[in-house]
């Protein structure tokens, strides 16, 4: 889970379509808010991932859902809300379902920073607040099948990566360390928010081993430049730590 900034609410989402849709919803219980300019301001919202576990629900077997942070069930009133539409996979929303978040809080991906209340060790969520327990139980966030094994392939592919990128680092050529340095950088994008589990690769990159050597070896030769750093400072908002 990584931090997202809000997006403007769609513009076709007047108060008054706000209102209309709501009390629909209210007379006829279906579901009133699977519009596609809905649909799109949320997927802007979350590089196209489920803002809680970050698997793909633009495409691909995964698919977007409207997810009500604060349950439909129990806030009607708050159905069609902006600020209470969040995009996620069926597998978070299903296990989130109609759990209370007023009366026991989750984090709200975008008006908390979930790095403040989780970290991640051997591929599985930990609690450093209140407020992560809470969210991990309740969004099931080491499903050992779904998610952690999930976790742990595409970590031991990057600490695959990161050994053999740095291995023979220090024999190479100006030339050749050129491409190795596009090789990083290739690898730390996939850190970043558009990425799927950027959270999880921005962790095992930040504190690779290899990693921080082959960093200190590209500073040593003047080959650290802005778009590293910039890289580096992307991930450090994503890191779990």
């Amino acid at each position: 889970m990584i931090r997202l900034h809000p997006v403007p609410r769609p513009a076709e989402l007047t108060d008054d379509k706000v209102k209309e849709l709501t009390e629909r919803y209210q007379r006829e219980q279906h579901p009133v808010w699977n519009e596609k300019f809905i649909k799109d301001a949320l997927l802007e919202l979350s590089h196209g991932k489920c803002c809680y576990c970050e698997c793909d629900v633009s495409s691909g077997g995964s698919y977007l859902e409207v997810e009500h942070f604060h349950p439909k069930s129990l806030y009607q009133n708050e159905v069609m809300l902006w600020e209470n539409l969040l995009p996620a996979c069926k597998r978070c929303n299903g296990h989130k379902s109609n759990h209370d978040t007023k009366q026991e809080p989750v984090i709200h991906p975008v008006q908390n920073a979930p790095q403040d209340h989780l970290s991640l060790k051997n591929y599985r969520l930990y609690s450093k607040t209140q407020l992560g327990e809470k969210t991990i139980e309740v969004l099931d966030l080491n499903d050992r099948a779904r998610l952690v094994e999930k976790r742990f392939e595409i970590g031991d592919k990057l600490l695959t990566t990161l050994e053999n990128l740095w291995l023979d680092l220090p024999e190479l050529s100006e030339k050749q360390l050129g491409r190795k340095r596009k090789q990083l950088i290739a690898l730390m994008r996939e850190g970043t928010a558009c990425y799927e589990y950027s959270a999880t690769v921005a962790t095992v990159i930040l504190q690779d081993e290899n990693y921080q050597k082959a960093k200190h070896w590209f500073i040593q030769k003047n080959l650290w430049n802005d778009e590293l750093v910039n890289l580096e400072n992307s991930l450090l908002e994503a890191i779990l730590r």
